[in-house]
């Protein structure tokens, strides 16, 4: 089997599963009455965020590894400015969350007022359009493509002096500065509402139970987990990368910060009880329809 054809097989089967599983996360929250809220509207548009990449890959990316079609390729910076614009956006929702789980802990009172329903979809929009804004400007009107490599079997960016320094600082500096904030936020809050708990629990003589601390736990990890997956991308994407020669490795290397996308819809499967309850019910629910039928 060729690199082509390897590349392309990870490519198709990880982004395959990633769609599947943002597509559950999305279908589970809409079925949750507790995501008919403030986090729920983030989390859900967090999940379209990451299908759109997973479809991305799956279905360009992919077709375009096996059969290395020069037409497919002239198109290939318009698929690339919309991978980065979804990233973009993405990683600034991943903020907005984790800001309405600090608010939500340290500023309980205030929480309502702040994160209404109109005031977070304004939030998803400025964020959509700074994305936009960013990617359009440094992506497409100064010239730094964000191109289909035949070399890397990705997208790289344009190779000029010029693109280096602008997605060093654009994409590079920028980028892990947010997902470090957003990594910190999120541990704070995590500390601060097992603080909290335990204290409430002491003051009425009472001890966590297992149910709880599993749920801390995995909140903890899930934090965690997120921030370091979306860390890595951008440390190999722009680091560990330009230092690998073999091929496939080359392409994992340069192609993680794409791959979180889809590892976070299974990350949050596997931390989330309730969000996997509501997708076990529904597949009872359509078994049971279809063995009606028979």
């Amino acid at each position: 089997m060729g690199e082509s054809h390897i590349v392309s097989f990870i490519t198709f089967s990880i982004m395959f599963m990633g769609t599947v599983a943002n597509l559950f996360v999305l279908l589970a929250a809409r079925k949750m009455t507790s995501m008919n809220s403030s986090f729920g509207i983030i989390t859900k548009n967090q999940s379209v965020c990451n299908m759109l990449m997973c479809l991305i890959f799956m279905l360009y990316v992919g077709p375009i590894q096996l059969s290395n079609s020069t037409p497919l390729s002239e198109y290939s910076k318009y698929f690339g400015l919309a991978a980065m614009i979804v990233y973009e956006i993405s990683n600034q929702l991943h903020l907005i969350i984790a800001l309405n789980r600090l608010f939500a802990v340290f500023w309980t009172f205030h929480y309502d007022q702040i994160f209404t329903k109109f005031n977070t979809n304004l939030m998803k929009n400025i964020a959509c359009f700074i994305g936009f804004s960013i990617c359009f400007l440094f992506y497409d009107v100064l010239g730094c493509y964000f191109y289909y490599d035949t070399r890397t079997f990705t997208f790289t960016f344009l190779d000029s002096p010029k693109c280096d320094d602008i997605t060093w600082y654009s994409d590079f500096i920028f980028n892990i500065s947010l997902v470090a904030l957003t990594l910190i936020i999120n541990l704070l809050t995590a500390y601060r509402a097992g603080k909290a708990s335990r204290s409430l629990l002491d003051a009425a003589g009472a001890q966590m139970s297992k149910e709880q601390r599993h749920r801390e736990r995995s909140f903890i990890k899930q934090s965690f987990l997120q921030g370091m997956t979306i860390f890595s991308g951008q440390v190999t994407y722009h680091v560990t990368a330009p230092l690998v020669t073999n091929s496939v490795l080359l392409f994992l290397d340069a192609s993680l910060w794409a791959f979180m996308h889809a590892f976070e819809g299974l990350l949050i499967l596997l931390s989330s009880q309730e969000m996997r309850s509501v997708i076990s019910k529904k597949r009872q629910s359509i078994a049971s329809v279809f063995v009606l039928m028979l």
